[in-house]
């Protein structure tokens, strides 16, 4: 075996698991933005239906995934600026799509 893989031997050669914690699961720590999300997205909610908030709350999450992600800055700015403008066609044709449902009623 090389080097690397006998890292996950404890000093009794015995395997651990790299993701098992021995003080349990690891804690989510919840942000103010998280809870901030969260409210936004309910209110879409109650003001969009379940696709509206759906696409809020995704929204949110797909561009907090590329702001943590390891890329340089400037890929980091210019991809979330992408997801926001999707996200916001989205929303925009959601709420076409709802509009002229009803007017056809």
């Amino acid at each position: 075996m090389s080097e690397e893989f006998n890292t996950q031997q404890s000093q009794d050669n015995t395997y651990q698991d790299p993701i098992a914690s021995t003080e349990g699961k690891p804690k989510k720590k919840s942000t103010a933005a998280d809870v901030v999300a969260t409210v936004v997205a309910v209110g879409v909610f109650y003001l969009f239906g379940l696709v509206g908030g759906l696409i809020c709350y995704g929204g949110y999450w797909a561009v907090r995934a590329v702001i943590k992600s390891k890329m340089s800055v400037a890929a980091k700015v210019i991809l979330s600026v992408v997801l926001v403008f999707v996200f916001l066609a989205l929303m925009v044709a959601f709420i076409l799509f709802v509009a002229a449902a009803q007017a056809n009623l």
